[in-house]
């Protein structure tokens, strides 16, 4: 299933997306992007488990930081790390929200394309939902639910060609729990 949906469609057609994106006008170097697959860490190749670490802070101004986002700052940091066994199950059904942190973000498409080729390969009915018109999408609760065939025409293309629905620094909890998202 995932390799279809690095070819293009679930049925691996390469079509246009119907998300506004038409492939068939893309340059030759364009098209190649789309079918080249980036190498993963070691770590995402296989099993692996969550580790927490020491409080995340911040260079400066950490006390205004703190007042600004009371719900986050501090939270300890987590790190991958290989696993024997599985931390999900193939059944598990997750909702999983993206965001990046605003402007230009090189490689930001392939840390999202990961993100969904990874959950329909270890969690197949996962949804992945990606936050529209930067921080404030999240308040506003405007998303996009990421599918194989609105990502196909983003994969491995130049921050020029971007996704335009990814921002956010503070998790708003309201929209995050209307949409019941676990990660």
């Amino acid at each position: 299933m995932v390799i279809a949906m690095m070819n293009g469609g679930l049925d691996g057609s390469k079509k246009s997306s119907r998300f506004g994106r038409d492939v068939s006008a893309y340059s030759p170097v364009q098209s190649s992007r789309l079918e080249h697959r980036p190498p993963l860490p070691s770590v995402l190749n296989g099993y692996f488990t969550l580790s927490h670490g020491p409080a995340t802070s911040a260079a400066g101004d950490a006390d205004e930081i703190q007042k600004l986002f009371p719900n986050m700052f501090g939270q300890p940091s987590v790190e991958l790390v290989a696993s024997t066994y599985p931390a999900l199950k193939i059944d598990q059904k997750l909702k999983v929200g993206v965001v990046l942190s605003g402007g230009q973000a090189p490689g930001g498409h392939n840390v999202i394309a990961g993100v969904f080729d990874y959950l329909q390969q270890h969690t197949k009915d996962s949804i992945l939902y990606g936050f529209c018109g930067g921080p404030a999408g999240i308040m506003k609760c405007k998303y996009t639910e990421i599918t194989g065939d609105f990502l196909y025409p983003y994969r491995n293309q130049v921050a020029k060609t971007s996704l335009e629905f990814f921002s956010l620094q503070s998790l708003g909890s309201m929209m995050l729990q209307k949409l019941n998202i676990d990660v």
